[in-house]
């Protein structure tokens, strides 16, 4: 135990800055955490999900078909703290803490130096990209400490003495992974066939790698249905670039001036030259090669607010250098424990390239390589200094810069953008729902603009609906041409794009409208005829509550209405 207490203390201030105001910030669930917690909070009170399936394998949620892993894994949890933010994290929480634990050892294990696992605990604890992964109900968070783990015990294959159980283990973990994210069944896939192509000229290693494998196929039979069918392509064909329509009219464009041009000889050449497989290629190469360049990592970060603070990227920048010699020193290692982490690290950003721009979420796999890349680019730079005294001073600099480089990002995460992002996270809150449930017996048809989108799904988890009500009274369109289903009523709530013209003329019944601009002229909206939500300052709106109601009483008392609605 003495030997870890520096990790152990690294992993206390770890789970301080995971658990901070976490529910503060971010400041709200987005809609996929709450559908990750409604669909567990209806399996623990029925045994079945949102749409009726008894302990599925693939829930159908928003037409997403999300992956059964995390959702299971909430249901201790929810089961004994109740459907709450807090519980509904608890899984990522830990799992930010594991994928420390994990990636300590696979430092020590390729450097054989605790110093420098010590210091790849330490980055990762305090990690821009961890940390926020880490404070949100995030699938691929699970799945990376799941993964990680895999990768660990994977690593037992190149050592001389190693337990079958440990090599099982680390294929049931590959395969939990793909069972929890969906990028994971391709970067659990190819890290297998690397594990089995560097060990192919050892027939010992080899016979190992067939253990990890037995682990990896036995568990995933049970999802291969879902991987074959409608739910295992669905969310790829969602988010995937060969579904870009841009690149096929980019290709008909070319096509099309090269024919003006010269109808005669151009377009033949052209039809080769310019086709959607070579788009694609470009953009997948974009895509990837975007993930590993410094840029992103250290300079920008991920350009969507809902997954990053935008005045800071995935790493702090003081450690810019050393990931690149961390990558040199990993590179010319001749070990293949250390071939197996560098080209893991090149299978990491396939998946979110394949997909688009760089993400951290679908990329979450490259967080732990690159941690352990640094933790072996400092120790290696403070290697080269050989006086005692000068590395005392460089580590207490270092140490300095660190500090408040961290400090910075941990304020500014904390405080500014929590509240600068919270309707990116998602644009309505518990205040909504608190106005809502006090005036919903006043009203008939509570209707809400779809400029909140899957606003049901906030209703069902925050007022904990019972989830056989729930399925017994929401109604849902056909599926669009993306997959997606959202529904468009449940109760005397209603979903949708009718405009207020409509709803105020369409009928008589006591309408309350949920609408987050100005669209009705403001003399009509005396005191008692709207209720506004501000943001964090107080002076932007961020919810407007219009009583429908009356608003028709106010406008045929003044000889309004009809002249209103022929309009």
């Amino acid at each position: 135990m003495k030997k870890y207490l520096p990790l152990i203390i690294v992993l206390i201030l770890a789970l301080f800055v995971r658990v901070f105001r976490i529910s503060e910030a971010p400041a709200r669930l987005t809609h996929d955490e709450m559908s990750i917690g409604y669909n567990a909070y209806s399996l623990i009170k029925t045994g079945k999900d949102e749409w009726g399936e008894t302990l599925p394998l693939s829930f159908q949620a928003f037409g997403d078909y999300k992956l059964p892993g995390y959702i299971y894994a909430t249901i201790p949890f929810i089961s004994i703290l109740g459907l709450n933010a807090f519980s509904l994290k608890l899984p990522s929480i830990i799992s930010g803490i594991i994928i420390i634990v994990f990636a300590y050892f696979i430092t020590q294990k390729i450097s054989g130096n605790k110093y420098t696992a010590l210091i790849t605990a330490l980055v990762l604890a305090f990690n821009p990209w961890s940390i926020h992964l880490s404070r949100m109900a995030f699938e691929s968070n699970l799945a990376l400490a799941l993964f990680i783990g895999g990768i660990f015990f994977a690593l037992t294959v190149f050592e001389k003495q190693t337990s079958k159980k440990n090599l099982i283990l680390a294929g049931v973990l590959f395969s939990l992974s793909a069972y929890t994210y969906v990028a994971f069944k391709l970067t659990s896939l190819i890290s297998l066939l690397l594990l089995s192509a560097l060990n192919v000229k050892n027939k010992a290693n080899f016979k190992k790698t067939l253990f990890v494998w037995a682990g990896f196929l036995l568990l995933l039979i049970p999802l291969l249905p879902q991987l074959l069918g409608k739910a295992g392509s669905a969310r790829f064909a969602q988010v995937s670039v060969f579904n870009d329509t841009g690149i096929e009219a980019k290709v008909i464009e070319q096509r099309n001036f090269c024919f003006l041009q010269n109808p005669n000889v151009l377009p033949k050449v052209c039809k080769i030259l310019f086709n959607k497989y070579g788009y694609l290629l470009e953009k997948v190469s974009t895509n990837y090669l975007s993930f590993l360049l410094p840029s992103f990592l250290f300079l920008d970060g991920d350009k969507l607010e809902y997954l990053n603070d935008p005045d800071f990227a995935q790493f702090l920048i003081i450690f810019l250098p050393f990931y690149l010699i961390g990558l040199y020193k990993l590179a010319t290692q001749k070990e293949k424990s250390s071939f197996f982490i560098l080209g893991v690290f090149f299978i990491s950003p396939l998946a979110s390239a394949l997909a688009g721009p760089p993400q951290i979420v679908r990329g979450s796999a490259l967080l732990p390589i690159i941690t352990i890349l640094i933790g072996l680019g400092v120790a290696s730079f403070f290697d080269l200094i050989k006086q005692q005294s000068i590395k005392n001073i460089t580590v207490v600099a270092a140490g300095a810069i660190f500090v408040f480089a961290f400090t910075q990002y941990f304020i500014s995460y904390q405080f500014i953008y929590s509240a600068r992002s919270e309707n990116y996270i998602y644009p309505l809150d518990k205040r909504t729902v608190e106005y809502l449930n006090s005036k919903e017996s006043e009203f008939d048809t509570i209707y809400i603009s779809d400029h909140f989108p899957d606003a049901h799904i906030l209703l069902a988890f925050s007022n904990k609906i019972d989830p056989t009500y729930y399925r017994e009274n929401v109604v849902r369109p056909t599926s669009d041409k993306f997959g997606f289903s959202h529904p468009t009523k449940l109760g005397k709530y209603e979903f949708g794009d009718i405009p207020w013209h409509d709803l105020l003329c369409r009928d008589q019944n006591k309408t309350l409208f949920v609408t987050f601009n100005d669209e009705l002229p403001k003399e009509w909206l005396v005191q008692d005829h709207l209720h506004l939500i501000k943001d964090f300052s107080g002076v932007h709106t961020q919810v407007e509550f219009i009583d429908l109601y009356k608003v028709r009483e106010y406008l045929s008392k003044n000889k309004l209405l009809e002249a209103t609605c022929r309009k």
